[in-house]
């Protein structure tokens, strides 16, 4: 059963140090360093060596469902969701939305536009009172690319309307996680 799930919101968190603890002792921050290199290396490793599905899995007729009009550049981005698919065989579809959403209303779209697990639904926000982008994956598109992939996608294209940055955004995501 496809999953559903959702990033956005406030991206930032704002907080004000007004501590007067003195320099780090060396010793501590080595470990920080060090243990932010772990982080970096697990959460790459969690992306990377990725094999593509294996089969023939029922192809949905676009890319990308932008009623709203909202991207720029909709070529290139169908051109990168195009390249993910061609390399991992599974397709992600890109939807612009002013409506109100939830994990679980994503999921329902899921199951209105694809009769199998392997695909990804991406809603885009486009109403002024949102800013949180939902998704749904299959559960056989969730071995390729998981919830993190999916965060991690939406992160790096952070709520742009580009096209071309969604195009390179895709490209090197997919680069990423075929990576051996």
């Amino acid at each position: 059963m496809a999953h559903g799930g959702h990033c956005g919101g406030s991206h930032y968190s704002h907080s004000r140090y007004s501590g007067g603890g003195g320099p780090i002792p060396t010793p501590v921050l080595v470990i920080a360093i060090l243990i932010a290199i772990g982080i970096a290396i697990i959460s790459h490793n969690s992306y990377t060596g990725k094999k593509p599905l294996e089969g023939s899995f029922s192809k949905y007729p676009q890319y990308l469902i932008d009623k709203e009009e909202y991207f720029h550049n909709s070529k290139d981005l169908v051109e990168g969701l195009t390249y993910l698919h061609e390399k991992t065989n599974v397709q992600v579809v890109v939807m612009s939305s002013d409506k109100s959403w939830s994990d679980s209303k994503a999921v329902d779209e899921y199951y209105k536009l694809f009769d199998d697990e392997a695909h990804i639904l991406i809603i885009v926000p486009t109403a002024w009172y949102s800013n949180t982008t939902y998704y749904a994956i299959g559960d056989l598109a969730d071995t390729v690319i998981s919830d993190s992939g999916i965060k991690h996608i939406i992160d790096k294209i952070d709520e742009s309307k580009n096209g071309e940055k969604w195009k390179k955004e895709l490209i090197k995501f997919t680069d990423l996680i075929l990576e051996e």
